[in-house]
């Protein structure tokens, strides 16, 4: 497991600056191609980590990729202390730690590249458009449901229940769903404070389509 930071978040500031997330909520320790264990996470391995030299799209490179621990210095304060993404600072995160990051992922990562993949961050404009297509697609529940309990559960606990993510179901429908599920589908592919959003090679145009026909079904079947 990655280390949780738990020591250098105080959750009793006002706000909490702990969100209750950690680095293996997102990614896995491990090449998922070689050994998949079903999860679909928003994140991709860290094996291979410090042999990318750059991370968050570039953002993150030259002598700042290992101070900020090859883009665990943006999560530490992104995802975990609910900076927003505009006023991060990579390497705020303690050194000390930022080497024991780097450690680690040379560690598990060896001579291994990891997965290649390419990172693309969508503005508000971008991720809307993306929900234009998504929910204008054919979508199926039941491949929607088993979608679901793998890449939201573990923040969503149920789609009626809400966990360190929103409760997804409410008691009464929404007024709308169908911008709803607009809503969902560009927050997932745009992220936000404490989500990341999840990347079209991580989770499809299609995976997403199915997702929200899943949530939109049981939101049209709830009771006023």
């Amino acid at each position: 497991m990655t280390p949780l930071f738990g020591g250098t978040l105080d959750p009793y500031s006002k706000p909490a600056k702990v969100s209750g997330l950690a680095c293996a909520d997102c990614h896995a320790d491990f090449d998922e191609a070689v050994n998949p264990d079903g999860k679909i996470r928003s994140g991709h391995s860290i094996v291979g980590v410090p042999h990318r030299g750059q991370a968050k799209g570039g953002m993150i490179k030259g002598d700042m990729f290992r101070r900020a621990a090859g883009g665990g210095g943006f999560c530490y304060q992104h995802f975990l202390q609910r900076i927003p993404a505009d006023k991060v600072d990579p390497t705020a995160i303690p050194a000390e730690q930022a080497e024991a990051l780097m450690a680690y992922f040379e560690s598990v990562s060896g001579d291994n590249n990891g997965p290649q993949f390419q990172m693309k961050m969508l503005d508000k404009d971008a991720a809307n458009a993306a929900a234009d297509k998504i929910v204008g697609m054919k979508g199926d529940s039941q491949r929607g449901w088993k979608l679901f309990s793998r890449a939201c559960n573990d923040c969503h606990p149920t789609p009626k229940k809400a966990g360190i993510g929103s409760q997804l179901v409410r008691s009464k429908p929404p007024k709308d769903i169908e911008k709803r599920k607009h809503k969902i589908a560009a927050y997932v592919r745009k992220g936000g404070v404490v989500m990341p959003f999840f990347a079209a090679d991580l989770l499809s145009d299609q995976d997403l389509a199915d997702i929200i026909t899943f949530l939109g079904e049981l939101s049209a079947g709830r009771k006023r």
